[in-house]
């Protein structure tokens, strides 16, 4: 989770990166020397409600007045020409004449109130670009520009189409999507009814604890004065700057804390504070609580003019891409009807402007994705806040770096209803088990072989995760691409490939799977894994998806299984923008277990969040022409 004030080193800041460097264009210039003319730092705005929050504004040199960059934030904030305290893209928005308005979210640092993740989103933006806009340096235009936590805070706010709202850059904004298309995710606590637990550690970390980063919310009180506000943020700053040498938490560390039973007790147990993750993680999906948090979800409309970007290894996909087609078609009543602009790169979480260019995500080549988004977010702002006409708005409505061919497609098709699809059938002869196994992916149901693969799942021996798009995991190795050899060898899970392609198979958009399965226990998971298998016989994951077979006739309707009955289990879409070329093979890994990418579904059927006792099961994937599991993948 990153924004444009200091770089938290704890959690997301600290995943790997792939970068942003020109792509046909010139790169804009970084500035030299001073670029603020005026610092009014710390303000206290007022909200709707009394609460204050604490803000700063940096002033461009020039004449006013000046449209506004708006960045609301959890994390500490500070003066961009402060050694270390903001990034270069900031200093490049002054210089570019914009005023930077940074601001933290309502109980965190120097503001007032009581902090509740993605609360009050919406009407705290609101009141807050309100007063943006009665300040006599604004020009009442006004942008909204973050990534992660930053892009996330803009979502309630987008959709309530404030007048003076005219561009918004949202990055890497998976976790603002409460529930949209076949996705129920709220915020990203969950994936297929099952907890994502990257959210313990960064909650834990954000709001301080045992671990890196404790004590990073001093409390101050209403009374200082903004010239005190600013003096005590210098000293603070010395803290923060000394995390850059914090050593990665160890994988060993990171899933003894993960590993903790019950699951709601994650935080509290490693001697953290009380945080949001101990009442989330007793809701499942459907649970009314999420109602209260300002989340995106249909019904919502979205007028603003919107950048919009994803990465293909990013903790959640499938949301962001399906809110970007929603928000596409459910435009506000006046507001401009066809301003939605999407980038999807290769890369991990918030990988967009940043160094270098070049390289693997995790382990994988995939080329030069080079991109020049510094230069792509300010054309867009120069455009919709300053009525510059730069090419801006011919730009491709859709634009995805597609890996095994390694290069950008542009055009304007949907990424969730793609233009054609190609299916293939789960098949096996002695059985799927292990990459050792005969699991085959055929282009009919299967007639003869087997009629079912089984494994045996036991919780205390899970499939630990290996790649993929979480981030926030300390040394867990859970962002980006990586040979699953190790993985795939394991009895507990089912392999199933095609044979080597004759020709290339495009893949740019969703993956669906449709599974029958079966099990003595009452409830489990089913996880799976898509991969491209190169001829030397390495196999990369592409994207992951898990579901708990409890909620297959809906989140609010829970059913606990019959022992040995077949059902019918339809996971959330994976996605990707992936070319398996000649001689490789696409690969499905299907098992019960993520672990600790995703909590442990002990088989009990009970309240799997507030459990500690596990019990095995024995689960089956079943594929005849009676039971027909298949994998639907979207092509071009």
């Amino acid at each position: 989770m990153t924004n444009l004030g200091r770089r938290l080193v704890s959690g997301c800041a600290a995943v790997a990166v792939l970068a942003a460097t020109p792509l046909g264009a010139q790169s804009i210039k970084a500035p030299e020397g001073n670029v603020v003319a005026r610092a009014l730092e710390h303000q206290a705005v007022p909200m709707r409600d009394g609460v204050k929050l604490d803000t700063s504004v940096y002033l461009p040199k020039g004449q006013g007045p000046f449209p506004a960059i708006v960045v609301r934030s959890p994390y500490p904030i500070g003066n961009p020409e402060e050694p270390g305290a903001m990034d270069q893209f900031a200093r490049r928005l002054l210089d570019r004449g914009y005023a930077l308005v940074l601001q933290n979210e309502r109980g965190m640092y120097m503001s007032e109130g009581k902090h509740i993740y993605m609360a009050n989103a919406g009407p705290d933006g609101v009141d807050t670009l309100n007063w943006v806009t009665k300040q006599p340096w604004s020009s009442g235009r006004i942008g909204t520009y973050g990534c992660s936590s930053t892009a996330e805070d803009q979502l309630a706010l987008m959709a309530l189409n404030h007048p003076a709202h005219q561009a918004a850059v949202v990055l890497g904004y998976g976790a603002g999507i409460g529930k949209i298309g076949p996705y129920a995710e709220q915020g990203n606590i969950y994936r297929g009814g099952a907890l994502q637990l990257l959210f313990a550690s960064w909650m834990r970390d954000y709001i301080g604890s045992s671990g890196p980063g404790a004590d990073e919310r001093p409390m101050f009180p209403s009374t200082l004065s903004p010239e005190a506000k600013t003096r005590l943020s210098k000293l603070y700053s010395l803290k923060l700057n000394a995390y850059a040498t914090t050593p990665k938490i160890s994988t060993a560390d990171m899933l003894k804390f993960y590993g903790h039973l019950p699951v709601s007790d994650l935080i509290s147990a490693d001697g953290g504070p009380r945080t949001d993750w101990e009442w989330f993680s007793r809701w499942n999906p459907a649970d009314p609580g999420w109602n209260k948090i300002s989340f995106a979800n249909e019904g919502d409309t979205f007028g603003v003019p919107a950048l919009w970007g994803v990465s293909w290894y990013d903790v959640s996909v499938g949301p962001n891409l399906y809110l970007y087609d929603y928000a596409r078609k459910h435009i506000a009543k006046g507001r401009p009807a066809d301003q939605q602009y999407l980038v999807v790169s290769p890369g991990v979480h918030c990988s967009f402007q940043r160094q270098p260019a070049k390289g693997p995500v995790g382990e994988r080549d995939i080329g030069d994705p080079s991109y020049d988004f510094d230069k792509r977010i300010i054309d867009f702002f120069d455009w919709k806040l300053k009525g510059i006409a730069n090419g801006a708005e011919a730009e491709p409505r859709v634009q995805t770096y597609q890996m095994g061919e390694n290069a950008w497609l542009k055009g304007d098709r949907s990424m969730t209803l793609p233009p054609r699809t190609v299916q293939f059938y789960l098949s096996s002869s002695a059985g799927a088990n292990s990459v050792n196994g005969d699991g085959m992916l055929v282009p009919a149901p299967a007639m003869g072989g087997r009629e079912a693969d089984s494994f045996v799942y036991d919780p205390k021996r899970p499939v630990q995760t290996l790649g993929g798009g979480a981030c926030c995991m300390g040394g867990i190795p859970a962002a980006g691409a990586y040979d699953q050899a190790q993985v795939e060898a394991r009895q507990d899970v089912l392999v199933y490939s095609t044979p080597p392609l004759t020709q290339a198979v495009r893949v740019r958009g969703p993956v669906t799977l449709e599974l029958y399965v079966s099990s003595d226990a009452p409830d489990t998971d089913i996880a799976v894994k898509l991969a491209d298998v190169y001829p030397d016989g390495r196999s990369y994951n592409l994207d992951d998806s898990i579901f708990r077979v409890r909620y297959r006739d809906g989140y609010d309707k829970p059913r606990m299984l019959e022992k040995g009955k077949v059902v019918k289990v339809t996971l959330p879409p994976m996605f990707t923008g992936n070319t398996f070329l000649p001689g490789h093979r696409i690969r499905l890994q299907v098992t019960s277990s993520n672990f600790p990418r995703y909590e442990r579904n002990l088989n009990t059927g009970g309240r799997n969040g507030e459990e500690t006792v596990s019990r095995v099961a024995n689960n089956s994937v079943h594929h005849s022409r009676v039971y027909p599991s298949r994998i639907t993948l979207g092509t071009d």
